[in-house]
């Protein structure tokens, strides 16, 4: 069973269509060329996804959860008709099996990385290139104000990144920090405060080994 089938197989399963038993399969075609090549291209820059090779594979709990945000993304970005909500449905089957909340109108960097996507929230953001997010992650809006994430950035387990915040380029979000209206300059490590939620420590970032152990930055 090649990998659209397998989806449109899940989505049978677990949210069914409305509409005709094929229609789902005929629009995932549509996009199939433009998702394959937007994947192989992100999965060619992360290491750990390149070393069994950079076509999709629905059993890789790594390389699945951003495939079905591509396939959603594709459709919304060039306005498919789609009478179905399969959007909505592939939203869905990523958050019920990966535990993965990115919705198709955010706009993802064209490389990036969950490592494990569970509770992973990626809301509305301005993303920066090169992209690492751990899980328990969570990025969005507060009060109608959205961060902005710079380049080169990863985000460690637990980590939180809310209202006006705006992480420079190669900074590094430690484990379980949460930023809400910082300013983060570029080449940062960001700790957070044992007693206190709201204080961070900002720290000059020595060591890119962060990133580069999961992401090709010289291609």
């Amino acid at each position: 069973m090649d990998n659209l089938s397998y989806i449109a197989h899940q989505l049978r399963n677990m949210y069914p269509s409305a509409g005709p038993d094929d229609s789902d399969r005929a629009l995932l075609d549509r996009v199939r060329t433009e998702v394959d090549q937007r994947f192989e291209h992100l999965a060619s820059r992360v290491t750990i996804l390149a070393r069994g090779g950079s076509s999709p594979d629905p059993l890789h709990v790594m390389k699945h959860p951003i495939y079905l945000y591509l396939l959603a993304r594709v459709i919304h970005e060039r306005k498919l008709p789609d009478e179905y909500r399969l959007k909505d449905r592939l939203y869905c089957l990523n958050k019920a099996l990966h535990g993965c909340s990115i919705y198709f109108k955010v706009a993802m960097p064209k490389v990036f990385f969950l490592n494990y996507a569970t509770q992973v929230v990626l809301g509305d953001c301005t993303y920066g290139e090169n992209l690492v997010v751990y899980q328990g992650v969570t990025v969005g809006g507060y009060r109608d104000k959205i961060p902005t994430v710079g380049s080169n950035v990863v985000l460690m387990p637990n980590s939180t990144i809310s209202g006006t915040t705006r992480l420079g380029n190669n900074v590094v979000v430690s484990t379980g920090v949460t930023c809400i209206n910082q300013v983060v300059p570029d080449n940062t490590i960001v700790f957070g405060s044992p007693s206190r939620k709201s204080e961070i420590s900002l720290h000059a970032l020595k060591d890119r080994s962060y990133l580069e152990y999961f992401i090709d930055t010289a291609s």
